[in-house]
């Protein structure tokens, strides 16, 4: 009965976890459409959600570590589990905040009196950005480690899309000084992108060690 009681509490930390995942995925998708529309009801509601993800995050931390203390002996495997979840929800709750500056950095745009249309490659690195972190979800889903590893050619992408991105910037920046701060907004912006993903590529760095007992670095 209590070994029942014990993967059901195991069964739960993964669920949790994918919950935590999926409402992340949601805030950055949301903060990237107030970014597309300029809509800044959007992006306040990405900013008061963002208190939900961090409750999750703290559950799954407190629980972990009851587990932890009260489960004992408790096998390898299962171990790792649970500090993976837990350094997973952590990348997890980091992505959220860039979610949330993304969210922030849209509202206080709106609010100056010049925009700077986002240039046409954010487009590409914000869904190169959500299949990363999507990709890394479904690898611990999966415990997928060969799935988790197709992460880095996304990343070094989304590295060389940061640097195309800072240059147009800041050269727009320049031929406008009135649109200066909403430059300093955008790089803001693309940088929660491209960490974003350095999350993403942390995140199927712990799931490759979940799988293999290995570590690795494929950012």
């Amino acid at each position: 009965m209590l070994r029942e009681r014990y993967a059901h509490q195991i069964g739960g930390l993964r669920d949790d976890l994918l919950r935590m995942g999926s409402m992340v995925e949601q805030a950055l998708v949301r903060a990237l459409k107030s970014l597309e529309h300029w809509d800044s009801a959007l992006a306040a509601q990405v900013i008061s959600d963002d208190s939900h993800i961090d409750e999750v995050w703290r559950s799954l931390e407190e629980r972990t570590i009851t587990l932890l203390a009260t489960q004992q002996p408790i096998v390898a495997s299962d171990l790792r589990l649970c500090t993976v979840v837990t350094a997973i929800a952590g990348e997890l709750e980091r992505i959220g905040d860039y979610a949330n500056a993304i969210a922030r950095r849209v509202r206080s745009a709106t609010r100056r009196p010049a925009l700077l249309p986002p240039p046409p490659q954010i487009e590409e690195m914000a869904q190169l950005t959500l299949q990363m972190i999507h990709t890394s979800l479904e690898s611990f889903l999966r415990q997928d480690a060969d799935l988790a590893h197709t992460l880095t050619e996304s990343d070094e992408r989304v590295d060389e899309l940061e640097d195309l991105l800072r240059s147009a910037i800041i050269a727009g920046a320049k031929n406008d000084p009135a649109c200066f701060e909403a430059a300093i907004d955008m790089i803001d912006i693309v940088h929660a992108l491209e960490r974003s993903a350095d999350r993403a590529t942390n995140i199927a760095e712990r799931v490759i060690y979940l799988v293999t007992n290995s570590v690795e670095t494929i950012n």
